[in-house]
């Protein structure tokens, strides 16, 4: 069994996540799958290289304001066409995070928990 390395545990939350590349022009979307308070997971088709820096935007549930974050792409599930894989996307962890929006993500994180 491999070694789990994340620091903190992965809860699962499905909504809408806006992201691009730190220097890209164009905001792309796709879904999370989990968040943890380190980082999140997007769904996709076609993952960013791992070190890409990423900037992120969305509204966390029950929140009113949408807010916006940076990353790194940590990690990399690559689809793989012909293949069964259920599960592509990229793993981005959480850099610069204000005092603010490491507070709302605990506080999400902890909420999903809950539940």
């Amino acid at each position: 069994m491999a070694e789990e390395k994340r620091k903190s545990p992965r809860r699962p939350l499905r909504m809408r996540l806006d992201y691009k590349h730190e220097s890209g022009a164009n905001f792309l979307f796709e879904y999370t799958q989990n968040i943890s308070r380190g980082g999140i997971f997007i769904e996709t088709s076609q993952p960013l290289p791992v070190g890409t820096n990423v900037v992120m935007r969305f509204t966390p549930p029950g929140e009113e304001g949408e807010i916006y974050v940076e990353g790194r792409v940590a990690w990399v599930n690559a689809f793989r066409s012909g293949e069964e894989n259920t599960n592509p996307g990229m793993g981005i962890q959480f850099k610069n995070l204000s005092e603010e929006n490491k507070d709302l993500i605990s506080r999400m994180v902890g909420t999903i928990a809950y539940l």
